[in-house]
């Protein structure tokens, strides 16, 4: 004969325990210490002092004066501090490993804003593209939806219609493909795409 657990826990009774174990972590989760909250405001301080810094290396190296009174107001007023905190940070920025500290936080900072950008140019031809292949329809409407959602201008949605519709594109495109009879299919995307674009 087989025993039977001296004690069996119900599927109801493990839902239960499960319901309660999951409040109490939102509970915790949602219930923010003040020493959180203070940490937050300490980090978006700290945040803003190193975009500040940072703007004034971008603007030195741009070779553009910073040190007109006119100058530290307009960067005052950009990052909406006293006028007697960007000189603060000038004077901050004469420590030389702050410098170069501050040089390599712009650099990274360009650097993700170029991957950004080429990765938006990336989705944005390969999606043109796709949407030529199923003979999408482009209007004004679309073109400003378009360069919204990749953060440019209509004109270069227009640019890649008009290079992707070109035969030497296809022609590149199907022979990358490794497709059979690469110069006839190209030559009938081709003239499909002019006419209907």
């Amino acid at each position: 004969m087989k025993k039977q657990p001296v004690y069996q826990q119900s599927y109801a009774d493990a839902e239960a325990e499960t319901l309660s174990l999951a409040e109490l972590l939102d509970s915790v989760e949602k219930s923010e210490s003040p020493a959180d909250e203070v940490l937050n405001k300490t980090q978006e301080a700290i945040e803003k002092a190193n975009d500040r810094l940072d703007f004034i290396v971008y603007l030195t190296i741009k070779g553009i004066d910073i040190t007109s009174q006119e100058m530290i107001a307009k960067i005052a007023y950009k990052f909406d501090c006293d006028p007697h905190q960007i000189i603060e940070d000038m004077h901050t920025l004469t420590n030389k490993s702050t410098w170069k500290q501050h040089k390599v936080r712009l650099k990274d900072k360009i650097n993700q804003q170029l991957l950004r950008k080429s990765a938006l140019t990336a989705a944005r031809k390969n999606d043109i593209s796709n949407k030529m292949l199923q003979s999408f329809s482009f209007d004004a409407e679309t073109l400003l939806n378009l360069s919204t959602q990749f953060e440019c201008r209509p004109v270069h949605i227009v640019d890649d219609i008009r290079h992707f519709k070109k035969f030497s594109t296809q022609k590149q495109l199907l022979i990358e493909q490794r497709s059979k009879a690469p110069i006839i299919r190209a030559f009938t995307r081709f003239a499909r795409f002019n006419l209907q674009y």
